[in-house]
């Protein structure tokens, strides 16, 4: 079975309170509207390949934020949401 990360709006807010970054002030580190930022982050929209790559970057590169760090925030919140029970 192959799994392939696409990452979760969800995720990004979780990282991103964690390293206490407000969400317009991570919005300019990346270029975008806050209000696309907050409803990607409030997954009423689904991330592009292309945003998802811009997201990660700034993730890793304005808050320090790691690969294990981003993968074990999704693990927990896809665990809390029952997606690992089946």
């Amino acid at each position: 079975m192959e799994h392939e990360f696409k990452l979760r709006g969800k995720t990004v807010r979780i990282a991103r309170d964690i390293r206490n970054i407000k969400l317009q002030e991570f919005a300019d580190m990346l270029g975008f509207d806050n209000g696309y930022l907050s409803n990607l982050e409030r997954e009423n929209m689904t991330i592009s390949r292309k945003n998802e790559i811009r997201i990660i970057r700034g993730l890793r590169k304005h808050l320090k934020v790691t690969d294990a760090e981003l993968v074990a925030i999704q693990i927990i919140l896809e665990n809390a949401e029952g997606k690992f029970d089946e």
